[in-house]
């Protein structure tokens, strides 16, 4: 074990693998690994013991275990922020620091970066933990807390917990992959590498500028997650999609959460200044990639003039969108947006 200053454990990290360890990984290590500004306590091939156990000294920052020729099931170093495994040999580990209540305050609070071998890996506590996969073909189970499972450079399994929410992270937007749904799972094929990242109990698959894959257990969900798109002409965020889910399983109705939406700071800088009509062009615009036709400019203008609120309006084409998906109704092309229903994914 030694201290090094932060500069230097960070460069070291980055060049051992540049993918692995983006530069958002390096501001999650840093922000759990810096008691200073200055220096870092480093663990380098941590050994694991008889018992299967990687024991470490109390404050310890990050923790480098060998995973070289590492085939046996290791629990992993309790208390410890940072843990990686090195190496091709793959690892079967748990996490379990007894925490039980996840922290909920959007600070990741341990990072675990897996092997480049076939790694499976479960977390079986509270604590937000950010699972960085390799190359290998590896499988997570998240915990009770909010984990980020970021995969794609190997074939991998992810299902998630009895947590608050689960995500997962895949490089690309969504024209780089294809997805199959089927049995309360899906399977999302990138396109390019041929790497699939098959998902359970996951409803929420970040990727790359602000793009989301969103997968909702019924029409009703689908409808939420698809007012993202008609008022604010963007994919939901896994945090306020999360929150908007429960309210509605909470017993929120539609028209209570659209009210939300439209009573929000984003509302009014999308459309405060927008007549009604350039407002009901903009939801076509959202929702269907396309100007509205005459006819249903109007009748949409209409339902306004005549008392309807905005958010009546985001409603009822957050609804059109849903039909679309769940193939009630078949009026439209093409759907801006990702949002798929697999009944039983949660």
């Amino acid at each position: 074990m030694y201290d090094s200053d932060v500069s230097t454990v960070m460069t070291a990290l980055t060049m051992s693998n540049p993918v692995v360890f983006s530069a958002q990984t390096i501001t999650d290590i840093l922000a759990l690994s810096t008691k200073t500004n200055t220096m870092v306590t480093v663990a380098d091939n941590a050994v694991v013991n008889a018992s299967g156990n990687v024991v470490v000294p109390a404050g310890t920052d990050v923790v480098q275990v060998a995973a070289s020729n590492l085939n046996q099931i290791v629990n992993g170093p309790v208390n410890a922020p940072v843990v990686i495994f090195q190496g091709r040999g793959g690892v079967t580990t748990t996490f379990n620091d007894g925490a039980t209540v996840p922290a909920s305050n959007g600070v990741v609070d341990r990072v675990v970066v897996g092997s480049a071998g076939n790694d499976i890996i479960t977390i079986a506590d509270a604590r937000d933990t950010k699972v960085v996969l390799g190359t290998g073909n590896s499988s997570v189970r998240a915990g009770s807390g909010v984990d980020t499972i970021e995969a794609g450079l190997g074939n991998s399994t992810v299902t998630g917990g009895t947590g608050d929410f689960a995500v997962v992270k895949l490089a690309g937007n969504a024209d780089d992959f294809s997805v199959v749904t089927t049995g309360g799972k899906a399977v999302i094929t990138n396109m390019a590498s041929g790497k699939t990242t098959e998902i359970t109990k996951i409803q929420f698959v970040q990727l790359d500028s602000g793009n989301a894959l969103v997968f909702a257990k019924d029409s009703a969900e689908a409808t939420v997650a698809n007012l993202y798109r008609v008022a604010f002409g963007r994919d939901a965020d896994a945090g306020g999609l999360d929150f908007f889910f429960d309210a509605a399983k909470a017993g929120a109705s539609l028209k209570v959460i659209a009210n939300v939406f439209a009573s929000s700071a984003e509302f009014a800088t999308a459309h405060g200044a927008q007549d009604s009509t350039a407002f009901v062009q903009s939801l076509y615009l959202n929702t269907f990639g396309r100007d509205g036709e005459d006819e249903g400019v109007a009748f949409f203008v209409s339902a306004l003039a005549a008392g309807s609120t905005r958010a009546d309006l985001i409603t009822s084409f957050a609804q059109i969108a849903t039909q679309n998906i769940a193939g009630t109704i078949s009026t439209e092309a093409t759907l801006v947006g990702n949002v798929m229903i697999v009944t039983g994914i949660i």
